[in-house]
């Protein structure tokens, strides 16, 4: 099961939770979230095997691409209204791509674009990501493309074991569930994590 700590922030803690082997690590770079990082932050030099996820909410592929450079990931996630015309754009670029959808009904999954992943989080009004909330898993039956899709809202160590049986499955998504504060990861939950793998 590969997983992903999102919301990373504070470089030791980042340090920290590397250590622990997850295979993404996310950093937001949305100025309304209180993960937000900055628009000069650089990530650290992460494991070989942790690949570095940068966080947006439409924002111009331009951007993302020369942040992409600058700040050092390979990896985009997108919160917002993206186009496929802005997948593709991305890709072309080398980056590979996470399409995130909030989720509340099975209308939500009735999906065309087609980036690399989706990530499936729970739909808040017009929050975008970040409700802490499990949304109804039995949902994603009606999730009929073959793109694999991230796991997330909510989720703690205590959630692996059911979702690892989920059709369609790629990556765990863990974020506020974790936190001492907004950011701030306590490093024996996320061991606890490692232990169910």
């Amino acid at each position: 099961m590969k997983w992903k700590v999102c919301g990373m922030r504070d470089l030791q803690n980042i340090q920290e939770v590397a250590a622990c082997g997850p295979d993404f690590m996310g950093f937001i770079w949305v100025a309304k979230s209180p993960r937000y990082v900055g628009p000069d932050f650089v990530i650290p030099t992460l494991p070989v095997n942790t690949k570095a996820v940068g966080v947006f909410v439409n924002e111009t592929t331009e951007n993302i691409i020369t942040l992409s450079k600058k700040a050092g990931f390979s990896v985009v996630q997108l919160h917002g209204e993206e186009s496929q015309t802005e997948i593709d754009t991305l890709k072309a670029a080398g980056l590979q791509v996470i399409k995130a959808i909030s989720v509340g009904s099975a209308e939500d999954l009735k999906l065309k674009d087609r980036p690399d992943f989706y990530l499936f989080d729970t739909k808040k009004g017009a929050q975008v990501g970040g409700t802490g909330e499990h949304f109804d898993w039995s949902l994603l039956a009606y999730y009929l493309l073959d793109i694999p899709y991230f796991l997330a809202g909510g989720l703690s160590a205590e959630d692996v074991e059911k979702a690892r049986k989920l059709p369609g499955l790629y990556a765990l998504d863990f974020n506020s569930k974790l936190e001492v504060s907004p950011g701030l990861k306590d490093i024996e939950k996320v061991k606890e994590i490692v232990k169910q793998q």
